[in-house]
């Protein structure tokens, strides 16, 4: 997040922000090999490149997500970020639908209410990490209503390998290597992990297998690329617990026999071209497998979910000089196709979906200072199959400015409007009609990078029309007749204080509640009211290093207490140290886990027909050590 003289910034792209440059050049959007400028946008975005990785006593993907201030990740089982839901700016019970993650720029985020897989994308392989508050919804499109999370893999690929094994508390036993190369024009990266554990709770196992490949080829004028990864995945699902068990037996399960099983594989081919007058073609292509078999002998069901999705995304973008502005710009074609099968021992149903958009953004630089952006998409989507037929559009836009100081300050504004589409779990004859939802977006705020330290505070204010919620009561999603308001402020700074020693300090406030209707006044459930993640990165010694953690979730009402009648989900704390010491190319890492031996549960639902609460408890102590080499 460095700040550059003259605003001349190409825009977000499948696969990231390229190179800023002082005079007239070619985008490279598409496998771009230059740092990020994200940001440089008029948003509050947060970067965590590969040395912030590094520095946390993160043990996979969700963990590194929920150290964001804005971003809060909310664990059922607690095992290698598995069923992670991720909510960005305080959607609570709907945040799987209102933040969407892409990986490259392609959607990782389903067509159905179940999270993101995260747990398939290895560490290793991040090169960086983009979260655009509030922001997103031009470029990317439908569910961008809290904004974006965009992982992106590495773009530059030298000659290493590596490999390591881990084994820690509950049985667990794992590990993974990795390959890459470079070759004149020719680079590319293997990738493999494996693990197994018996998990902190009765019927809480996991069996996890991942493995990822990229290779990139750079020719005179253009550049091929093709990403590929694949998961498989079994779990043991122990279920809830209530009051009384989750104090006294938090390590129970009532539901003993309930298990998943799922794939997910991506095939992501793409071709970049080199155009005259300082443009370029992208043509990006997608293919995803997604299977899940699920067994629940507790309610004495069991089914099958396949969701095949094809997508392709042609653009063009490029830089045009007028009258002394310049202008990065990007027009785009979007098209997805989802076959959505569900064998289920309550139903069958075979739905199709499909969904165009077309797009164009451009962020203009005037002067040294001052940039100014603006984008709009156009969105048709259409859902066939059960007999029925629901045909759903959108528009979006967004735009904003950035002005930037001497001395690394800048402010910025934006503003977008966003659309999510009712998805297939919504849109079934058992549910009223729904309409698409729509939001007005709001952030401002200022960044400051000026030596060894960057830090963005953003305020956000988001007002949701039509928003689509699931009513325990009548068991039915539907449209809310009244709008509902997100609200907060959020701090991400790092500080490094000296060669040796890093301290970052994340935290936010915010406040979600419903504006009218029966539960005028009141706030939505699942929604922290704090939190804060504060991280030590320590090179105590020439071979070791220490890594401290602390993590504090605020209290919040529980899913379903709509009426917010009972007291909130508790609040607690929890602390992670990791030390890792290196003797040539071997290192040895060992990490204690909640520290303080906390009872925990991130998620917690509270049933008006009965009266009850459950809770789905997290481990207490754990402990994880791994060796391994880099070469």
């Amino acid at each position: 997040m460095r700040t550059r003289s003259l605003l001349t910034l190409s825009l977000l792209s499948l696969t990231g922000l390229t190179q800023a440059a002082t005079e007239l050049k070619t985008v490279r959007v598409s496998g771009a090999d230059t740092a990020s400028l994200a940001g440089e946008l008029p948003t509050g975005t947060v970067i965590l490149d590969r040395q912030d990785i590094a520095a946390m006593p993160a043990t996979n993907l969700a963990d590194v997500l929920d150290s964001v201030a804005g971003l809060h990740g909310s664990s059922l089982y607690g095992i290698n970020g598995s069923a992670t839901s991720l909510d960005l700016l305080g959607f609570g019970a709907t945040a799987n639908q209102n933040t969407l993650v892409l990986l490259n720029g392609r959607r990782l985020s389903n067509i159905d209410i179940s999270s993101p897989e995260l747990a398939g994308i290895p560490l290793v392989a991040i090169e960086r990490i983009e979260v655009l508050p509030g922001a997103g919804a031009a470029l990317y499109g439908n569910g961008a209503v809290g904004g974006v999370v965009n992982i992106i893999t590495r773009r530059r690929y030298d000659n290493s390998a590596g490999m390591e094994g881990r084994a820690g508390s509950y049985h667990t036993l794992g590990g993974g290597a990795y390959a890459t190369g470079r070759s004149g024009g020719v680079s590319g990266a293997l990738a493999a992990d494996t693990l197994s554990g018996d998990g902190y709770r009765d019927n809480n196992a996991l069996r996890q297998h991942n493995g990822f490949a990229d290779l990139r080829y750079r020719g005179e004028g253009y550049s091929a690329y093709l990403t590929a990864s694949g998961s498989s995945q079994q779990m043991g699902l122990p279920g809830g617990r209530n009051a009384s068990q989750f104090h006294n037996d938090p390590t129970g399960t009532g539901t003993p026999e309930d298990d998943l099983e799922q794939e997910n594989a991506w095939v992501m081919p793409g071709l970049r071209i080199d155009l005259p007058g300082h443009s370029a073609l992208t043509l990006d292509l997608s293919r995803r497998h997604q299977k899940q078999q699920y067994r629940y002998p507790s309610l004495g069901s069991k089914g099958t979910t396949r969701v095949d999705s094809k997508s392709i995304t042609p653009k063009l973008d490029g830089q045009l000089d007028t009258a002394g502005l310049i202008h990065n710009w990007t027009l785009g074609l979007d098209l997805h196709d989802y076959d959505y099968r569900s064998r289920a021992s309550f139903g069958n149903r075979d739905l199709q979906q499909r969904q165009q958009a077309w797009y164009l953004h451009d962020l203009v630089a005037i002067g040294e200072r001052l940039s100014v952006s603006a984008g709009t998409r156009q969105l048709n989507s259409t859902l066939s199959g059960d007999g029925q037929r629901h045909h759903q559009d959108g528009e979006m836009y967004e735009g904003g400015l950035r002005y930037t100081f001497d001395g690394g300050l800048a402010v910025f504004a934006g503003a977008q409007r966003s659309v999510r589409i009712a998805n297939v779990d919504e849109l079934t004859p058992f549910n009223p009609p729904i309409d698409p939802q729509t939001a007005h977006g709001y952030t401002a705020g200022a960044s400051w990078a000026e030596g060894r330290q960057h830090s963005t505070l953003t305020f956000w204010r988001t007002d949701v029309d039509n928003e689509i919620v699931f009513d325990p009561v009548s068991f039915t999603n539907h449209n809310l007749a009244d709008p509902t308001v997100h609200k907060g402020i959020s701090l991400n700074s790092r500080w490094d204080l000296d060669q040796d020693l890093a301290l970052t300090i994340n935290g936010s406030l915010q406040r979600a509640r419903f504006d009218g209707g029966a539960f005028d006044g009141n706030r939505v459930p699942l929604v922290p009211e704090s939190t804060l993640q504060l991280i030590a990165d320590w090179q105590a010694l020439p071979w070791l290093t220490v890594q401290l953690s602390h993590r504090y979730v605020g209290a919040r009402y529980y899913d379903g207490d709509l009426n917010n009648t009972i007291e909130k989900l508790d609040r607690y704390r929890s602390s992670d140290l990791q030390l890792t010491a290196r003797y040539h190319v071997l290192y040895l890492r060992a990490g204690v886990y909640n520290l303080e031996d906390n009872r925990i549960s991130d998620y917690g639902n509270y049933s008006n027909v009965s009266g009850t609460r459950t809770f789905y408890p997290l481990p207490e102590r754990h402990y994880l050590v791994t060796v391994g080499m880099d070469l």
